[in-house]
């Protein structure tokens, strides 16, 4: 959060804060001459109590503050933070075949989605997520919801899934039907590292996704060089399988991207997924002004200071 305020003020405030000082002396000094013509100083200073901050010292705080509160709230004082606005509701399908344990980023894939997804939620204000998974089948784990933290919880609780396979086609349309009705701009974010080869084919999904007017962001993870990668001791067990590269139907991504006016990110680094997910959000700066705060405070301190003046820290010489 930052503090933004003009500086066309500034020449006043010191102005101000000069005379206040000067005013103070001079007035303690002439009421010093009165009191010695008049009065006994020598009594009145021992009834006083002086300690280690003068009590009469107290009151020309309070009226330095309240010049400098007064003149920042002439400065248009205002408090700015950037957030994050999306006028969209979306749904996260996510591939969990047992290629995304692949270990190519650390500690596999399906935990960089994860957490990149996570940093991503906590970014998001008054929006609707929902959330599918998908190896051989889909499975739906939230309808869109509100409840950025319940989706959040989800997210982390998401493993590798069985039948083997990739359904993406399955997966766009179970996605599709969490989006009808919705009022708002409707996006799926799908995340895979694999290629349609169950189930529902993509054309037919892509009827679905036209019908309600959905936008596929599709997004690709996985190494493009012609090598293999084979099943580390900590993974034996978890129905993985040696995956050859490149596994990553691009063409097919783009196409989907494509026809609904979506687009297509291939992921080489972290880096690059956090920024696939920032670009669904727009980045603005949200602004509150306080100088009705401000003054609010100053007129606290003014009947402060006039207490002040029937209390022992009334300015004395």
């Amino acid at each position: 959060m930052d503090i933004v305020y003009s500086y066309k003020y500034i020449n006043f405030l010191v102005l101000l804060l000069g005379l206040v000082i000067i005013i103070y002396f001079i007035s303690k000094r002439f009421a010093r001459q009165r009191l010695l013509k008049f009065g006994n100083f020598e009594v009145l200073e021992k009834v006083t109590e002086k300690g280690i901050i003068p009590g009469d010292i107290i009151p020309l705080i309070f009226r330095i503050l309240m010049v400098i509160l007064i003149v920042m709230a002439l400065s248009e004082v205002e408090l700015t933070q950037e957030v994050y606005l999306a006028k969209t509701d979306f749904v996260l399908a996510i591939d969990t075949s047992s290629s995304m344990l692949t270990p190519d980023y650390k500690p596999n894939r399906l935990e960089l989605a994860k957490k990149t997804v996570i940093e991503w939620l906590s970014k998001l204000k008054n929006t609707r997520v929902g959330v599918v998974t998908f190896a051989g089948r889909s499975y739906l784990k939230t309808e869109p919801t509100s409840n950025l933290e319940k989706v959040r919880e989800i997210i982390e609780k998401i493993t590798s899934e069985k039948p083997a396979g990739t359904a993406i086609g399955e997966a766009l349309i179970t996605s599709s039907s969490l989006l009808q009705g919705s009022e708002r701009n409707k996006t799926v974010i799908l995340i895979t590292d694999g290629r349609n080869n169950i189930g529902v084919s993509i054309n037919e999904s892509l009827k679905s996704l036209k019908k309600e007017n959905i936008r596929v962001h599709a997004i690709g993870i996985g190494s493009k060089e012609n090598r293999s990668i084979f099943i580390p001791p900590e993974l034996k067990g978890e129905n993985v399988t040696i995956t050859r590269f490149p596994e990553l139907d691009e063409s097919t991504l783009k196409f989907i991207a494509n026809e609904t006016n979506g687009k297509y990110v291939y992921i080489d680094d972290p880096e690059t997924f956090r920024k696939a997910f920032e670009s669904e959000i727009e980045l603005k700066k949200e602004s509150m002004e306080i100088y009705k705060y401000l003054l609010l405070i100053a007129s606290i301190l003014l009947l402060v200071d006039w207490f002040l003046e029937i209390t022992k820290y009334r300015s004395l010489p």
